[in-house]
């Protein structure tokens, strides 16, 4: 049988994992083309780049903080650090301390990294023309509608345990314990 046939009485989140590897898949070789970039090493560039990432987050093109950056992409501040050191090495992004306080790191974009956010996105827009090229406007809001309530979904998801984990935390006061 086919592979649509094969696939059309799997769940539905095995069909959304597989079409983001799939996809994960072809930014992965596109970018490995030209000079080795993670696809999410090109998330944080672009993030930085436009001022706005795969999350909710925006802010202003160019420039951001390790943890409004972070944010931006849906990522941990950990994850980004080594990211964002590959950018660094690869002369797209560089450090500055905060003339007004020492303590802020601004994460600016490079000249090289402009350029390099706006080819990754030029590409980016002719692999994305290439597989919706099928697709119908209707399907096309449908799918767009579908990936967004998975989105919002898993998020609120994500806030929900975040919420009951604060609740749950060792510094509240238990009965029989003196508080600190």
């Amino acid at each position: 049988p086919g592979l649509h046939q094969r696939l059309v009485a799997s769940p539905t989140m095995r069909l959304v994992n597989l079409a983001g590897q799939a996809i994960g898949n072809r930014y992965r070789r596109f970018l490995a083309e030209e000079d080795g970039l993670s696809p999410g090493a090109a998330a944080v560039l672009n993030a930085l780049a436009w001022g706005q990432g795969r999350g909710l987050e925006a802010g202003t093109p160019g420039r951001a903080t390790h943890s409004e950056l972070a944010q931006r992409c849906m990522i941990t501040p950990a994850t980004l650090t080594g990211l964002v050191s590959t950018l660094e090495k690869a002369g797209y992004v560089r450090r500055q301390r905060d003339e007004s306080d020492r303590r802020v790191v601004w994460l600016l974009l490079t000249e090289a990294g402009e350029a390099r956010a706006a080819e990754i996105s030029l590409r980016a827009k002719a692999a994305n023309a290439q597989l919706m090229q099928e697709l119908t406007p209707e399907l096309e809001a449908a799918l767009r509608d579908f990936l967004i309530t998975l989105i919002e979904n898993d998020l609120a998801v994500v806030h929900q345990e975040t919420s009951v984990l604060s609740e749950q935390s060792p510094h509240s006061e238990e009965p029989g314990h003196a508080s600190a």
